[in-house]
């Protein structure tokens, strides 16, 4: 597919619905992708398609079809988290001035490969700082392994250049090492705030709003006792409002926004990351950084962010949802859509697996890594089931035709808080989103094989300067 702009149509308008209708049809929809899911399960089953073929082969793939109750966990928990959480109410965005106690500081961390990429970043994330706060409320860190330079020179900018012969007491390596390093040579104190970014994450003037407002929430709950130590904010990722390099991968990441929005967000609002968090667009108190740290040796450095978020939990840190989001990039081709996944996949394993974890912090990740291990055995069991046709029990079919009516929703919610109305082929994109939906569960599972037969053994990046 060619590269494209993704920007809003011109010259049309649409009014706005009221919240109250807007709840009402958005429960409906929801229902109503229940009912669709339900209608397929039963349509597809015994009642409809009884089986024709009686044998012990006929019979082992029935009782296989029983692995097509794996998936229904994970769709249960995003569907609920919709429900409770409706994804359209948020604040209204606005231009109130802010003023925060403490100071802000923005930490980008790269390896210092992608200069222009760099530099783009901190620029954005200047100017949209800038917009909202102080000059003397807010600085932008670049932690880099290898020595950069910006094309503009900035007071509120500076560089720290980890050295290569650095190396932890406790063995952290890649971003978990440089994490670590920034820890004790940034001039933030334990007061200030820390929002972490990759090197290619941009965000706008109402994700700053956002961000302090959750920051003068944390204080204010500290300060009157309600918790020990302040929240530590995660909010959604966006992929496709800049520039597209490649339109399959870009579809294939809605499923991370509808993830954003269902079990990571159901988890922040009840204060935990039993799941683990994205290492970017974090916001987090200094002091509490330092108290937890990143050097916690190599296998908490393959998802240093998922063991840094399972450690803060274990320490007595609680999480929260900010209600915003930033833009990044999807993997420009689908070997590192596949590379990436598979870096996740055996990272999160490690995570689940270490010991110096207590069980009763690992166990929701450990039972999530479980059934995502064998996922790729339930797409494989439907195109065996679509070569040879073989019997499905009722209630089978409709347990599987439900949790593939919310694994659907999970990619649509995703496509349309990505792309808003008013997108050009805004209704070609989302027919093509649910079109390709097969082939995104073949990426998906690629990814998790791949990290099964060949687990990573360090920390892959994928590229992300055109």
């Amino acid at each position: 597919m060619r590269q494209e702009t993704m920007r809003p149509a011109v010259g049309r308008s649409f009014t706005p619905l009221p919240k109250f209708l807007k709840l009402v049809i958005y429960q409906l929809l929801l229902l109503m992708a229940t009912v669709i899911g339900l209608a397929y399960g039963l349509y597809f089953s015994d009642l409809f398609f009884p089986t024709t073929r009686f044998s012990i082969w006929a019979d082992i793939l029935v009782v296989l079809k029983y692995v097509w109750l794996v998936p229904l966990p994970y769709a249960l928990l995003n569907f609920y988290s919709f429900v409770r959480y409706p994804v359209f109410l948020r604040s209204a965005p606005s231009n109130e001035p802010m003023h925060l106690p403490c100071k802000i500081y923005v930490r980008i961390v790269t390896r210092g490969l992608n200069l222009k990429l760099i530099g783009e970043t901190a620029s954005n994330a200047e100017a949209a700082l800038r917009a909202v706060l102080p000059l003397d409320q807010w600085h932008v860190e670049i932690v880099t392994d290898n020595p950069v330079s910006t094309d503009y020179e900035s007071t509120q900018l500076s560089v720290i250049a980890v050295p290569a012969v650095y190396q932890p007491s406790g063995g952290a390596k890649y971003k978990a090492r440089a994490l670590h390093y920034a820890l004790s040579h940034t001039s933030a104190t334990w007061e200030d705030w820390v929002v972490h970014l990759d090197e290619e994450t941009h965000f706008s003037e109402d994700t700053v709003r956002a961000i302090c407002r959750f920051i003068l929430q944390q204080r204010a709950d500290v300060a009157a006792g309600k918790r020990r130590f302040p929240r530590i904010g995660q909010g959604v990722i966006l992929y496709g409002r800049r520039k597209i390099v490649n339109w399959i991968t870009t579809l294939a990441d809605s499923i991370r926004v509808g993830d954003d929005y269902g079990r990571f967000r159901l988890q922040y609002e009840h204060g935990r990351a039993g799941f683990g968090i994205h290492g970017s667009f974090i916001v987090i108190n200094q002091g509490v950084e330092t108290r937890v740290g990143f050097d916690h040796g190599p296998a908490a450095s393959i998802t240093e962010d998922a063991y840094f978020a399972l450690m803060a939990q274990h320490l007595g840190v609680e999480f929260g949802f900010i209600h915003a989001y930033m833009d990044e990039k999807s993997p420009f081709t689908l070997f590192d859509f596949v590379r990436q996944r598979r870096r996740w996949f055996g990272g999160l394993w490690l995570c689940a697996l270490e010991r110096k974890l207590p069980l009763s912090e690992r166990l929701p990740l450990l039972t999530f890594m479980v059934l995502w291990s064998v996922s790729w055995l339930c797409i494989l069991l439907v195109y065996v089931n679509l070569l040879y046709p073989t019997g499905t029990p009722v209630w089978l079919a409709t347990v599987g035709g439900v949790s593939f009516a919310y694994y659907v929703t999970l990619y649509i919610i995703g496509f349309m808080q990505t792309f808003p109305r008013g997108t050009p082929n805004y209704w070609r994109l989302l027919m093509l989103q649910i079109v390709l939906i097969p082939i995104f569960s073949l990426m998906e599972a690629a990814g998790v094989f791949y990290g099964l037969i060949k687990p990573p053994g360090d920390f892959y990046i994928v590229k992300k300067e055109a």
